[in-house]
């Protein structure tokens, strides 16, 4: 177990979601690096850098802790069936009715600050075993980056693995205060892991559960504070702490679900339901057997597909995200996004309906702009809300210049209703519009004498965007990254894309001037 270090009380502004500050060295493709993760995030670079190996490090982060945590501790959803906590020592059910009934006082006293050591002391241990050892959280995000990433073993990851070894930290932090961090480490000797947890503010000093939203959130909590006393009870430690911030995170809004649209979901959406009779076609016994050696898509491919096939038509995301949606059908897809049920087995058609026509168009006879958007309509309607992180790869993809930057005013939108965004993109349109985009966050901002951006606004603020670079280094070093700062005059650019215009200029001016000295000499041979 690590060692319970005294540490400083840390302040939370209620309401926020905590900082995320991911770092890695030798992961995939990529020597070192280290992002903070904004509400707009944008990796950038050549490719072969390592964007996508690292945006899929986040999804998965993010699926087994169910969001960023302002505690360490695993999503109890998240957890296969056989690994739930049945093998657990006796210290970890938790039944001392005086520790219950002194946790549910301190929990009744309204306006007391509750710091983490103010949890019992197995709770305590539960935090700190999590991040302390390495068959608990480091385990489960092994197997997710196996199941994201479709290896047999995270080992698989590491870059130089004859000679070096793979790194992943987390860093927590609120107003530029370190709430907890936690480091995985793999090498060939296996995998080890370790981490701080600070003194932790949960609930502020002058605290009201009315004035926080929270009344009905501390009841039911504390209901199961209560069921916990019987004896046939098993709830156990590493259950109640996860509960315990969850509670306090549906009221909050802390955090929600994150979705992944991969690079492939323009054919997906075109094949898709070739795709899904065909798994279901093999599910069955007599099916197995005919395909003995299954191929397997990557986690993110298969989650991707299996919230295509779920998506609720009924849950229909409102307000400013629902708004992004329709938006994006008026000013670039010129129509809607539809699904239709079938009658047999319920699975849903994609169709694209053009503006001012009752005819409904298969994607498969659509553009591929239709294709690529379908998935961003369908998601932003269907599953994504307020709090959710959206992870999109290229959403620049068979996108015309102007539909890129009509793109960039979509991810400003998700921003302004709440949603934290990271892209992967090569398009000098989108970082161009998202700069000025960023410009004009600044001026509204200015106008409204300093208060937040408007909501209803697709205009960002400089400090909710951050640009990472992932720069291709010569030679088999791998790349690193690096953060672009905004620049009012230049923008966001890589340096990189202004070597590129300014190499195809020369070369036009160089074919040019050859024109000119040929049309010149078949001039002075005709004198």
């Amino acid at each position: 177990m690590c060692e319970h270090e005294t540490t400083e009380v840390r302040g939370l502004h209620w309401g926020g979601q905590p900082d995320f500050h991911v770092s890695v060295s030798n992961f995939g493709p990529i020597e070192s690096g280290a992002v903070d993760l904004r509400p707009l995030t944008v990796l950038v670079g050549p490719s072969n850098t390592g964007k996508t190996y690292f945006a899929v490090l986040v999804y998965a982060l993010r699926r087994i802790m169910g969001g960023f945590r302002r505690l360490p501790v695993i999503d109890h959803e998240r957890r296969p069936f056989f690994s739930l906590d049945f093998n657990l020592p006796g210290e970890y059910t938790f039944n001392k009715e005086e520790d219950i009934q002194d946790f549910r006082a301190k929990l009744d006293a309204e306006g007391r600050q509750f710091t983490f050591s103010d949890f019992p002391i197995n709770l305590q241990d539960t935090a700190w075993i999590t991040i302390g050892d390495p068959y608990s959280l480091g385990e489960f995000i092994g197997d997710e980056l196996e199941r994201c990433f479709d290896l047999e073993s995270y080992s698989d990851l590491v870059r130089l693995p004859a000679s070096t070894k793979m790194e992943i930290s987390l860093k927590v932090s609120e107003t530029k205060q370190e709430l907890w961090k936690y480091a995985l480490c793999v090498t060939d000797s296996g995998l080890s892991t370790g981490g701080k947890i600070e003194d932790i503010v949960l609930l502020p000093k002058g605290w009201s559960a009315e004035e926080l939203g929270i009344r009905r959130e501390l009841q039911q909590f504390q209901q199961l504070l209560e069921d916990s006393l019987r004896e046939d009870a098993w709830i156990t430690s590493p259950f109640l702490l996860d509960s315990f911030e969850k509670h306090l995170a549906s009221a909050a809004g802390w955090y929600g679900e994150t979705h992944y649209l991969p690079a492939a979901r323009s054919g997906i959406m075109q094949s898709h339901r070739v795709i899904a009779s065909s798994l279901v076609a093999r599910t069955t016994r007599v099916g197995m057997e005919r395909f003995p050696e299954l191929p397997t898509f990557s986690g993110v491919m298969s989650d991707f597909m299996q919230k295509l096939i779920l998506l609720d038509e009924d849950r229909s995301s409102k307000g400013s995200v629902a708004n992004a949606a329709d938006a994006l059908e008026r000013e670039t897809l010129a129509g809607q996004i539809r699904s239709n049920r079938s009658m047999a087995g319920g699975y849903p058609e994609f169709v694209y309906r053009p503006r001012e026509t009752e005819e409904d168009i298969r994607l498969t006879r659509a553009s591929s702009m239709v294709s690529e958007l379908a998935p961003v309509v369908l998601f932003l309607r269907g599953a994504i809300s307020p709090g959710d992180m959206l992870i999109i790869e290229e959403p620049e993809a068979h996108l015309h210049p102007a539909a890129q930057t009509q793109m960039a005013r979509t991810l400003a939108r998700l921003v302004r209703a709440g949603v934290k965004v990271i892209v992967t993109t090569h398009s000098d349109w989108l970082l161009m519009e998202i700069a000025n985009l960023m410009r004009e966050g600044e001026l509204e901002e200015i106008s409204e004498k300093h208060e937040s951006v408007q909501a209803e606004s697709s205009a960002l603020l400089p400090s909710e965007v951050g640009v990472w670079l992932f720069r291709e280094n010569d030679g088999s070093s791998g790349s690193t990254i690096e953060e672009i700062p905004f620049d009012r005059s230049e923008g966001i650019e890589p340096e990189e894309y202004e070597g590129v215009a300014e190499a195809l200029y020369n070369r036009s001016a160089a074919l040019q001037n050859q024109f000119q000295e040929l049309a010149g000499a078949a001039a002075r041979e005709q004198e």
